[in-house]
């Protein structure tokens, strides 16, 4: 039971957004790989997400040259 809460909490924190090395360090890993290894099959969406977070920057840059 303990470690399906593990995953699950990893796999919501890496949904979520929280980056590897502070998921890292919240599970105890030494090694962020380790952790990108073990969870980072589970993120949903991702693309969608790094397309939105690109989109961002693209439209704020934008903005400040006008």
């Amino acid at each position: 039971m303990m470690h399906a809460l593990r995953h699950l909490f990893a796999s919501e924190a890496i949904n979520e957004g929280v980056d590897v090395y502070t998921l890292a360090d919240l599970l105890g890993h030494d090694d962020p790989a380790f952790t990108l290894r073990r969870y980072v099959h589970r993120v949903t969406g991702a693309v969608e997400k790094a397309r939105e977070a690109i989109g961002r920057r693209y439209r704020a840059a934008r903005g400040r040259r006008s």
